[in-house]
């Protein structure tokens, strides 16, 4: 507990500054990188693929990860051509049918799991400004950075409150089959505390009245839990504990990040539709 709660107050000022001070540039950099990480670490749990796959698969990810920079149009023209490209690429050396099948099934999984909803945190960031902005202890604050910073503070909140009254309260089991440590009341509290991290998004990073934020919030957990046990569900089907061993007391990246991932298109489409 003690060098999961160290990684966290390490890493929140930075992710704060990246977010919401430092250079878009910097945080697409960061998330465009994060997608070729988190590709490695899926693939890396089966053993079908290869070194050169798991590589391929990153890169043809980060291509994907960096697509709405260059606009919707673009953006589409792009998560057609790489399932082709991944797919071609499956065919040379395919050794085994059955095996190079999987490989090919694999890929298309990280690569669409993982390099299209980065994408869309990376759209999100890039979304012009809403009218009024909201006022934060940073002051105005941008609307693509507001939103993006709501979606990691309301998951990785209720990933915090789901782990700490889960731990103090015990009790049923949420989905034993796949994530034996997951409890109801674990899944409650997480979700309280999505809400009230949204209530705090509608006061300092997006200009929400309260019913929106705290239905935000809401959204934006119950979706984080699902792609918490979604990824569950991969590490359970190989005997993986972790994603990997990149942040002390959490895992891998993946592992911190899979709740952000199902959030994103939750926040991307409710930008949309607050659009004028």
């Amino acid at each position: 507990m003690v060098a999961r709660i160290l990684t966290g107050l390490v890493l929140a000022p930075l992710l704060i500054y990246a977010v919401l001070v430092a250079p878009k540039a910097v945080m697409i950099a960061v998330l465009v990188l994060a997608a070729a990480r988190a590709v490695d670490e899926l693939l890396r749990m089966y053993k079908e693929l290869r070194v050169g796959d798991r590589a391929f698969a990153a890169l043809l990810a980060t291509g994907v990860a960096a697509a709405p920079l260059l606009g919707a149009h673009s953006f589409v023209a792009i998560i057609g051509l790489v399932p082709v490209l991944w797919l071609a690429g499956c065919l040379w050396r395919p050794g085994d049918v059955e095996t190079a099948s999987r490989r090919a099934a694999l890929g298309l999984l990280g690569i669409s799991y993982i390099g299209v909803l980065i994408a869309m945190l990376v759209a999100i960031l890039l979304h012009r400004p809403l009218a009024p902005l909201a006022q934060s202890p940073w002051g105005a604050v941008d609307t693509g950075r507001g939103a993006l910073m709501a979606t990691f503070l309301i998951v990785f909140a209720g990933d915090t409150g789901a782990y700490f009254s889960g731990r103090a309260f015990g009790g049923p089991k949420l989905y034993e089959l796949i994530s034996p440590k997951k409890t109801v009341s674990g899944a409650v509290g997480g979700l309280t505390a999505s809400m009230l991290s949204g209530w705090l998004v509608g006061h300092w990073l997006l200009p929400l009245p309260l019913p929106s934020s705290l239905l935000l919030g809401a959204a934006c957990g119950m979706t984080g839990q699902i792609g918490d046990l979604c990824e569950s569900l991969f590490k359970r089907a190989t005997g993986t504990k972790d994603s990997g061993s990149l942040l002390p007391g959490h895992g891998g990246l993946l592992d911190r990040v899979d709740g952000v991932l199902f959030a994103a298109p939750v926040v991307f489409a409710w930008l949309q539709w607050m659009q004028p």
